[in-house]
């Protein structure tokens, strides 16, 4: 019954509960959508930012210059926001409408997936250093095997406490309704409990770095290829070093190279380190 942005929320928001080992419902969801009425293409910044404690010289005081693994090399969690926004300016439905598949996911299970077990599998060890993270990706000590039911009732959990937050103001609106949905992560009880445990495990975000975090809608970086338009988010994300690569390979002959021959292997070798060389220094 909803719009495109309805159901793509809907998919990202599963995607949280199904690849959890790739994607989290606290953790980035850069966003692009095209708007087919004004033939416009925008952003959503789903992207978190360091902490206010976080710095060069804290991290070369204390840790040699690395960033460590564990709670201090974790962002400000975008994803909620993110979502919420896409919904707020350019969905229909509530987010108890699109939350509703994912929580049922989360809370009744779904087969493991080869994928996703294999991942677990891989970084088994590493999760054990964190009882609350083994508690749900190693249950019963060990990771899921493909085809057995893997499920996570505390992320369920969370994400009913959004939708009881949005019913509670949705007599005020839709709009207020999904205000009050992103409230409770960033300002509200759950923002509390995220803040005390980074406090708990020596980590430097803080309840004021989740209360004055926002997405930003922006317009897209733009090249073009040939006859095609490429649109890509950022340089908060990678999407500026395809459009920066395109942009360098306009001008050669590629087809007259011949696909995948040792001239067009080096000139887009070439083409790319250029590239990439710009994204660390300049982006």
């Amino acid at each position: 019954g909803g719009n495109a942005i309805d159901a793509g929320v809907a998919a990202g928001i599963c995607t949280c509960v199904l690849q959890i080992d790739m994607v989290d419902l606290a953790g980035v969801a850069p966003i692009i959508i095209y708007l087919a009425e004004e033939e416009r293409v925008v952003t959503i910044s789903g992207l978190g930012r360091w902490p206010q404690a976080a710095s060069v010289e804290y991290f070369q005081k204390h840790h040699g210059g690395r960033i460590p693994v564990g709670v201090e090399r974790c962002i400000t969690p975008a994803a909620p926001d993110a979502w919420i926004t896409a919904l707020e300016k350019f969905g229909t439905m509530s987010l108890a409408d699109v939350m509703a598949g994912a929580i049922t996911l989360a809370e009744g299970g779904f087969p493991m997936h080869h994928f996703m077990a294999g991942n677990l599998q891989e970084d088994a060890e590493q999760m054990r250093q964190w009882p609350s993270s083994a508690a749900v990706f190693l249950p019963g000590g060990r990771p899921p095997e493909p085809g057995e039911v893997f499920v996570q009732r505390d992320l369920g959990r969370t994400m009913r406490r959004f939708v009881a937050a949005e019913a509670s103001a949705q007599n005020r609106g839709r709009e207020a309704g999904l205000q009050a949905a992103r409230d409770v992560f960033y300002r509200g009880d759950i923002a509390r409990e995220i803040a005390a445990f980074y406090a708990s495990q020596g980590g430097l975000l803080t309840y004021d770095d989740l209360a004055s975090f926002h997405v930003q809608i922006e317009a897209p970086v733009r090249v073009s290829f040939h006859e095609y338009d490429i649109y890509t988010c950022g340089p908060w994300c990678q999407g500026p070093a395809l459009a920066q690569v395109l942009s360098l390979l306009a001008g050669y002959d590629l087809q007259a190279l011949g696909h995948n021959s040792p001239a067009y292997v080096h000139l887009l070798t070439e083409a790319l380190k250029l590239t990439f060389a710009d994204r660390e220094r300049y982006y």
